[in-house]
């Protein structure tokens, strides 16, 4: 008996360190942020609500059980300080963060003038100057925006990154190869826990597969170039928002979503402007911004991102 409990101990913590493995400090932030928002969304459906409302009400509800769950990861799985996520807040980390709002809402609106220019979409009304009440749902929408990537940025960037270039390091691996592993992990992960979605919504599943992959892989290459979050969560924010909210393009027939432009796809499928070409090309034009950021802003990745991510502990 007393084997078998050594044995499952020994799944679960590593016996050098003393802490929960790796991989399930990992893992465990996923799942978690993954049931809340379909508990809260479940709960949501009970309730006389629109489309946008069940979005503000799940986002918001997924947010503050997210941060409880980071401040118990950070305590009791990690044993790390919040701040060595990539929340070590200062007049640069700010900067970054307002730098990254603005560049993913470059690249929605890259996306618009591909698409107008490929005729996906036409314009149908402009609400540019938003009366009161649209106001306040924009600035609903825009809080709810930036609590999502508040906790989908802690659990694919700041926990899945750090903690899985931790754990390949201690078995051995080089930090480059364990660093581009971790990417490309996180990056998959992203993208297919946003599939059920896409099955809700009938949309195609490898279309969406293909933009949350290059979405992932976008803010993952900008917390690996900064060595912080701020820069992908302003990235994550200028993405969502402009989508929806500003340029109308992921709210098309979605009723209850406020926008500053009411457009119409007319095309489907690869010219989809929501999740196909469009969209696609405007995304690599992201990478190219943010290497141009970066740079401009003199991080040597070398020194910021591989220091941060040389650990104490040691896994098994």
């Amino acid at each position: 008996m007393s084997n078998v409990r050594s044995r499952l101990r020994s799944l679960v913590r590593s016996q050098q360190s003393d802490r929960v493995r790796a991989v399930w400090r990992v893992l465990l932030p996923v799942l978690a942020g993954f049931l809340t928002l379909q508990f809260v969304i479940m709960a949501a459906l009970t309730l006389n609500l629109n489309r946008g409302q069940m979005m503000v009400a799940g986002f918001a509800g997924t947010t503050l059980v997210m941060t409880v769950v980071l401040g118990v990861s950070a305590r009791y799985l990690d044993r790390r300080p919040i701040r060595e996520y990539g929340y070590r807040l200062s007049r640069d980390w700010w900067c970054d963060l307002t730098a990254g709002t603005g560049i993913g809402a470059l690249v929605v609106a890259l996306t618009f003038v591909i698409a107008r220019h490929t005729g996906s979409l036409q314009v149908t009304s402009s609400g540019l100057v938003p009366g009161a009440a649209s106001l306040g749902w924009l600035l609903a929408f825009f809080a709810a925006f930036a609590g999502v990537a508040f906790y989908e940025e802690f659990i694919y960037r700041g926990a899945f990154v750090t903690n899985a270039v931790e754990g390949l390091v201690a078995r051995g691996v080089t930090r480059p190869v364990a660093t581009g592993v971790a990417l490309l992990a996180s990056t998959f992960a992203f993208a297919f826990v946003h599939v059920p979605g896409a099955i809700a919504a009938g949309a195609s599943i490898t279309l969406v597969i293909a933009k949350t992959g290059l979405l992932g892989g976008l803010f993952g290459v900008a917390y690996l170039r900064t060595g912080e979050l701020a820069l992908p969560m302003g990235l994550h924010l200028g993405v969502n928002y402009a989508l929806m909210n500003v340029f109308g393009i992921g709210a098309a027939g979605v009723p209850g979503i406020p926008t500053l432009l009411t457009v119409e796809h007319t095309a489907t499928g690869l010219w989809n402007p929501a999740r196909g070409i469009p969209l696609l090309v405007a995304i690599l034009g992201g990478y190219v911004l943010v290497a141009a950021w970066t740079q401009w802003r003199e991080y040597d990745r070398t020194a910021r991102q591989y220091n941060r991510l040389t650990y104490s502990h040691s896994d098994s």
